[in-house]
């Protein structure tokens, strides 16, 4: 993995708002990693979690290259989870933002001593003192303070045994599990991917996932420094960037997409008249990761572009892609994860025989890239990973090709835009409001998001509680994602004669449920008002330059909702180039003026 690698000095690793050389990255591995030896953070777990591309590239693979254990954490993880997982997992270093350390500090949540500040307070001072030819002391406690080190000296060789990195995944439990990958597992699987898809020191991958998710993690940082080959980030993925991120499509070469089928729904609603920017002279496919892609997604996608589309199945627990649906033909049918590849998969029924072809049961993988186990729980480990085998939880079917098929699932998961959700978290956290009796949390289908979570709420007797109150009380406990899309209140939950909630009598009522808007007469007035309730926040945290850059909860779910909503209530119709432009409020604001003149 850290071995020296024939890519040219001048070989972009990061292309995004700022980029990053391949021989500047490895000068900043490099002095991370010396950073963290010197620190006797060798062989220890620590925490991770940063925001900025541009410093959580050489952060990462700095802690991998010291022989430390990153933690991986979403940014966008609450203060409770955090304190949750310091109470349950033993940490010894933390790296993280500068306004995430305070805020843990200020909670109360106990750090270890050892950590790394993330902000660019320092970067003016490190130019200065260049410009000036003196060297000021290295504040190796901060970041990008520390590169102003002096030159380390030689490193031990990097570990190729062990524990390589952890992620979390919700799964069907209330607390996250750690799926801790070793270095052999994570070796073999990069090795397959970049075989399978033919990358070279001259690909460019696109890829939209989130850093601390697995299909970002592997297929994005960690691939593209294995393999020497570029990866492009110009912008965290939101519907007002889907014209920059198409535009860098052309402008950057890119070979290969990689994203959600969320987000590849979302391109094509609102960048179809950017077709042409595929047309770069080096795209090869697009890569469709992280939840179920569905065959109208699959072949609109493709016809609008007029790219192959290509299927991944995984999990984190076989860090990331077990099954690939192309690019090869023999396994690129339309609705199905196609065919394993290093791996082995086998469908058992429900009294563990092997089931014949077509027959449905569950999806059992076992390969060299399957994890170690999860962090600290024997007992979670000892469930899925039996035999060898890892049990997925879903449901599949063989066709007479060999090509494998989803059919459901029998674990309790929501996915919702490639994010694994919990309802037992989210049930968990809504019992704790004093004013809520029972609750039950159930996916709703949805075409651009495959699921969403809504929770169904009966309040005690003589208590209240309003849609807002319980989402802020959510968010105090869930992370940003994790989030209940919709509260529905009702008398009571409907169960069988031995006490289960029926979720499919649920769901049913649910989709039946309408959702009620009207004006008041003061557009400006309603548009705040109805961004609030979507985003969950109070009318007085809204401004004008408000936007999704700038705004917790004012993601691509809520941004449709926001439109749904603008459209019922004023009784206009916004297109796609509208919508892309909602920039801010002020700008939202003018738009429905213009139109209900």
């Amino acid at each position: 993995m850290f071995q020296t690698r024939p890519t040219p000095a001048n070989t972009p690793f990061l292309i995004g708002p700022k980029s990053l050389s391949h021989s500047h990255l490895e000068e900043q591995i490099l002095q991370v990693a010396a950073r963290l030896i010197s620190s006797e953070l060798h062989n220890k777990r620590v925490l991770l979690m940063v925001r900025d591309d541009l410093a959580y590239a050489p952060l990462l693979l700095g802690c991998m290259r010291a022989g430390a254990i990153p933690l991986l954490l979403d940014p966008g993880t609450s203060v409770r989870q955090v304190r949750d997982l310091l109470q349950h997992t033993h940490i010894d270093g933390v790296i993280a933002d500068a306004d995430a350390i305070d805020l843990w500090r200020a909670e109360g949540v106990p750090l270890p001593a050892q950590q790394i500040r993330v902000g660019t307070v320092q970067a003016k001072g490190l130019l200065l003192n260049k410009l000036l030819g003196r060297r000021a002391p290295a504040d190796l406690d901060n970041w990008p303070g520390l590169l102003s080190a002096p030159a380390p000296a030689p490193l031990p060789p990097a570990r190729q045994e062990g524990p390589a990195y952890v992620v979390f995944t919700s799964g069907s439990t209330a607390r996250p599990k750690g799926v801790e990958m070793h270095w052999p597992a994570l070796l073999a699987h990069l090795q397959t991917i970049g075989e399978h898809y033919a990358l070279t020191p001259a690909s460019r991958l696109l890829n939209l996932m989130p850093l601390s998710h697995a299909d970002g993690l592997v297929q994005g940082v960690l691939l593209a420094y294995q393999r020497g080959c570029t990866l492009v980030r110009p912008a965290p993925f939101s519907i007002v960037a889907i014209e920059s991120i198409l535009i860098a499509i052309y402008r950057e070469q890119v070979t290969h997409l990689i994203a959600a089928p969320t987000a590849l729904a979302l391109m094509q609603q609102y960048g179809a008249h950017l077709a042409e920017n595929f047309e770069n002279g080096h795209f090869r496919f697009a890569v469709s990761c992280s939840a179920p892609l569905s065959a109208a997604t699959w072949t609109s996608f493709s016809q609008c572009f007029n790219v192959k589309l290509i299927n991944t199945y995984g999990l984190s627990e076989t860090g990331t892609c077990g099954l690939y649906a192309g690019p090869d033909a023999a396994s690129h049918k339309i609705g199905s994860v196609g065919m394993p590849r290093d791996m082995l998969a086998k469908i058992l029924r429900d009294d563990g025989s092997e089931a014949g072809c077509d027959e449905a049961g569950e999806l059992c993988l076992q390969g060299a890239n399957l994890m170690q186990g999860y962090l600290d729980n024997p007992q979670a480990t000892a469930a899925v990973l039996r035999n060898g085998w890892l049990h997925t939880g879903d449901l599949a079917r063989r066709d007479s090709d060999g090509v494998y098929w989803i059919t459901g699932r029998i674990k309790d998961v929501i996915i919702c835009g490639g994010y694994n959700l919990s309802p037992e978290a989210i049930n968990g956290v809504l019992m704790q409001h004093p004013a809520v009796l029972e609750v039950a949390t159930v996916a709703l289908p949805d075409p651009t998001w495959g699921e969403i979570p809504v929770a169904c709420v009966v309040l005690r007797p003589g208590m209240e509680a309003d849609n807002q109150q319980l989402l802020l009380h959510c968010a105090q406990h869930l992370g940003a994602h994790e989030l209940p899309k919709r509260i529905s209140f009702t008398g009571q939950l409907p169960r069988t004669p031995s006490g289960k909630v029926i979720t499919a009598q649920l769901q049913h009522a649910l989709s039946l449920a309408p959702k009620e808007t009207s004006a008041h007469g003061d557009q400006q007035a309603d548009i705040f008002a109805l961004a609030a309730d979507l985003f969950n926040l109070p009318a007085s945290a809204l401004k004008g330059d408000s936007g999704p850059a700038n705004t917790p909860g004012w993601d691509s779910l809520a941004h449709i909702n926001f439109v749904i909503g603008l459209e019922t209530l004023f009784k206009v119709r916004l297109s796609p180039s509208d919508v892309v432009h909602m920039e801010t409020m002020d700008a939202t604001v003018q738009l429905i003026k213009r139109l209900t003149r």
